[in-house]
């Protein structure tokens, strides 16, 4: 199941992986820069499985650069 010179993941859907781009992309620009889009194409286990994965991860995210901006925050005031 991994993609090697271009060849697509076996058995995930397109539209999953678009979708998946597309998520990363806006998690890569920072914290809440734009809505998370929903993914409503084909779901099995897997993608559901990825899809809360990756939920959970992103709230994790959001919480340790909350703490970091709290911490630098409270830096520049001393």
């Amino acid at each position: 199941m991994a993609a090697h010179g271009g060849q697509r993941l076996s058995g995930v859907p397109d539209s999953f992986l678009s979708h998946l781009i597309a998520v990363l992309s806006i998690y890569d620009l920072g914290p809440f820069p734009a809505p998370i889009p929903r993914y409503d194409g084909p779901q099995d286990w897997q993608t559901e499985s990825i899809l809360r994965s990756l939920t959970s991860i992103a709230k994790r995210m959001y919480t340790a650069e909350e703490a970091v901006k709290a911490f630098q925050d409270g830096e520049s005031w001393q």
